[in-house]
Order: C-alpha cells, then sequence, then structure tokens
C-alpha cells in the first residue's frame, strides 16, 4: 500500500482510499463512519460490513473519473500517466456526481461557496466543441472537478446568466454540454429529446440551450445538488455500473455492463418504492426505443439517494437521438429479448422485456402502445415551444420523423 486519500460526505470522513500495489483503489470505511448515526453504504457494491473485494473498490471510484479523449486531455495537461486512476482522482476528485468529495484529510470540508467567471468569449470558444474545455479548468489552481463520460462537459455554477467555475471543493450546480466536431447540433438535440422526454411524463432533468455568437451550448441543471439556507448541498448518487462493481469500461451490455433485468434487480431490491421506480425504468426503455437512443447503457441510469436512506431512481439524463448520425451504431446498449435492433423489436421482444422487468406482458403491451400515441401527439408541441424558445434548428425535422418512422414499425410489429 502507498499514498491515501480521504472520501468525505459533507464534513464527515466516510473511509480511505489508497493505491495498492496492483494499481488498484482499495477503500475501506472508517471507524468513526462505522459508529456514526446517520452512517449509510456509499453503494450498493461496497456494504457497511466491508464486505467486498478490492476490484469492486476500485469500480466504484474509477466510475467518478472522465473517460476517452476527454481523460486523455486531462492526463496530458495535468502529467498524469493515462492508467493512473488514483492519481486523477487526487487531483480531480474535490467535486464528483454525486456527494461525496476525494480530498486529502482535513479539519473541515463545509465549502465557502467561491468561484470564478467565465468569459463570453471563452464561452464561445468551448462552444464549438473543441473539444479541451473540461482540460482546460479542471486540475487546475484550485479548480478540482470531476465529471464521469466520455463527452466533453463542463461542471460550473450559473447565477444572473452568468456562467462561473466552482473553486476548491464548492459544488457545481450545472453541466455545459459542447457541440461535437464530430455530430451535428448535438446540444440542440439533447435538449428537444429531454424536453419531448418531460413532456410524455419521463422525469428528466432540467436542461436550456444557451446560444453564443459561435454555437449553442446545453445548460443541465444537476439534480444531486440542492439549495439550503443559501448554500448548495450535494445529495449521494449512484449509476448503475457503480451499483453493481462494474467497470466503466464494460458499461455496455453486450461486454459485460448492466441489462435491463440486472437494473430491475437493483430497483426491486434497494428503492424505496420499486413498483414506481420499475414503471420508470419501463418508461425509460421504450422511450429510447422510439426515440432512436440506442446509447442507453448502465451509466446513464442512476440511483438518487435523496435523504441518504430514501432511494429511487434519478432524473433521466443523457437522453439524445443517436439514430440522427449514421455512424452511430443504431443498436441498443442494452438488449429487449436478447435483440438489439431495434428495427427487430416486436412483441416477442417486449414480452421478453416485461419478464426482465417482473410484470405482466401487457403491463409492457399498452405502455409501448400508450407512449407511442403520446410521442404522436406530442411532438408538434414540443418542436414550437422549441422554435420559441431557442429558434429552428435541422434536429426540428430530422428527429421527429425518426420518431414516427420507429412508431410506425413498432405498432406494425406489434399488430403482425
Amino acid at each position: 500500500m502507498s499514498e491515501s486519500m480521504f472520501v468525505y460526505y459533507r464534513d464527515a470522513a466516510v473511509g480511505q482510499i489508497t493505491q495498492a500495489t496492483s494499481g488498484l483503489i482499495a477503500f475501506q470505511y472508517g471507524a468513526e463512519w462505522q459508529q456514526n448515526p446517520d452512517r449509510f453504504p456509499i453503494s450498493i457494491s461496497l456494504p457497511l460490513d466491508g464486505n467486498f473485494d478490492v476490484h469492486a473498490s476500485h469500480h466504484f471510484f474509477v466510475n467518478l473519473l472522465p473517460e476517452a479523449t476527454i481523460r486523455q486531455q486531462i492526463c496530458q495537461s495535468l502529467q498524469i500517466s493515462q492508467g493512473n486512476d488514483f492519481g486523477l482522482l487526487k487531483a480531480i476528485g474535490g467535486d464528483c456526481a454525486g456527494a461525496l468529495a476525494i480530498l486529502p484529510l482535513v479539519t473541515s470540508v463545509q465549502p465557502e461557496q467561491r468561484y470564478e467567471a467565465v468569459s463570453e468569449r471563452q464561452l464561445a470558444d468551448w462552444s464549438v466543441g473543441t473539444p479541451n474545455a473540461f482540460s482546460a479548468v479542471t486540475g487546475q489552481d484550485e479548480v478540482r472537478l470531476s465529471l464521469a463520460g466520455a463527452q466533453d462537459k463542463l461542471p460550473v455554477h450559473v447565477q444572473d446568466d452568468k456562467i462561473l467555475i466552482p473553486l476548491g471543493n464548492t459544488p457545481s450546480t450545472s453541466l455545459l454540454k459542447f457541440a461535437s466536431p464530430i455530430y451535428s447540433h448535438l446540444p440542440e438535440n439533447e435538449t428537444f429529446v429531454t424536453m419531448l422526454a418531460k413532456a410524455v411524463g419521463l422525469p428528466a432533468v432540467d436542461i436550456q440551450l444557451r446560444q453564443t455568437d459561435r454555437s449553442a451550448i446545453a445548460v443541465i441543471a444537476r439534480y444531486d445538488r440542492v439549495l439550503e439556507d443559501g448554500c448548495y448541498r450535494r445529495l449521494h448518487q449512484e449509476d448503475f455500473c457503480q451499483a453493481l462493481g462494474i467497470s466503466p469500461a464494460r458499461k455496455y451490455e453486450k461486454e459485460g455492463g448492466p441489462g435491463l433485468r440486472q437494473c430491475a434487480e437493483i430497483i426491486r431490491r434497494h428503492t424505496s418504492f420499486p413498483l414506481l421506480e420499475l414503471q420508470k425504468l419501463m418508461n425509460w426503455t421504450l422511450f429510447n426505443l422510439l426515440a432512436g437512443n440506442a446509447d442507453a447503457h448502465g451509466k446513464n441510469l442512476s440511483l438518487l439517494y435523496a435523504d441518504r436512506r430514501s432511494l429511487q431512481l434519478a432524473p433521466f439524463y443523457d437522453l439524445v437521438c443517436t439514430r440522427n448520425y449514421k455512424n452511430i451504431s443504431r443498436h441498443l446498449a442494452m438488449s429487449l429479448g436478447g435483440v438489439t435492433d431495434p428495427d427487430q423489436i416486436g412483441a416477442k421482444q417486449l414480452h421478453a422485456m416485461a419478464d426482465d422487468l417482473g410484470v405482466r406482458a401487457a403491463v409492457v403491451l399498452n405502455a409501448a402502445t400508450g407512449l407511442s400515441e403520446q410521442l404522436l401527439q406530442t411532438i408538434p408541441d414540443v418542436v414550437n415551444r422549441f422554435e420559441d424558445s431557442f429558434g429552428p434548428s435541422p434536429i426540428l425535422e430530422r428527429i421527429p420523423m425518426i420518431i414516427n418512422k420507429q412508431i410506425r414499425r413498432l405498432t406494425t410489429l406489434l399488430r403482425g
């Protein structure tokens, strides 16, 4: 064992992480946390009794880190080896997804809520999708931000229409998502699809578009932050890869990542109101099928610890019509009845989906029919609201066509 860092929940030290000689991140709950009357396990995969191995703890903490190109850029900027998970967490773990902060041993971690403004010129430069916004900011001076995922996004605070970067372990309250040099109109795509999800009754994140003189930025309110007595407080959360102790490198089902049955079992065993949460999972799955979102994997589903013991599905996020882009596979991240091609999903696969969820087949079939009808009725209104708020966009023609085509295809297969 070598260097250690401490894991904090608010001002309480939950435990510590240490880099094992193997390079894996080992976690151990602290004695004070074990005696704390408000203690709770930080993950379903990391029970309080300590009955877990180093791989489970490693996977939980690595799932807090950025992935792919964004990780490479940050490591290069901070001069950290790309394979050094512990070193990267040490550098940027002050403000992670959820409520945990990875810090040296300190006497108090209650943040002073300090921010630094971002200029409109800098925002405009980032907005075109360089992509280096996150790597240009995080780990520098007092900025210790960590956010999982492969897309360039930046944790910020929005106040009086100004964009501010949190300093130290000050909580961020919003996320900025920038345009992509590969996938056209990506912020507009996510904003429209998320608006559509909310319009048909799915609990989804609050999202807006912010225009610069170069491109649009999606601004997403963080659901794991709440304002209390004038200060922002973090809420604990974990994604389904963390809950199941799965590496982020295996987030897709075909690579060993979570499948629908595994997600349903977690919900059934651990959430406060399983029937309600299973219904949300069913609607999320059907919506992604109809909206052409093939990238709905285990890291795009999270559990939110609203009051540390009340566990529920987090609002849905990363809702994008991936079928809008020809160079993204149309195959679903989670199969339905062993089938990933959405064009081949019909009654048989929806029966299998019902079996995975532990509900009657009629429940899923009726939900699929009802959601299809809702989408057809709702799309024109959402298109109008988007245009009124953010102006015209090519996605307002393309995505409704994709959804309408998928609804017709599924309806035909269900009738046949």
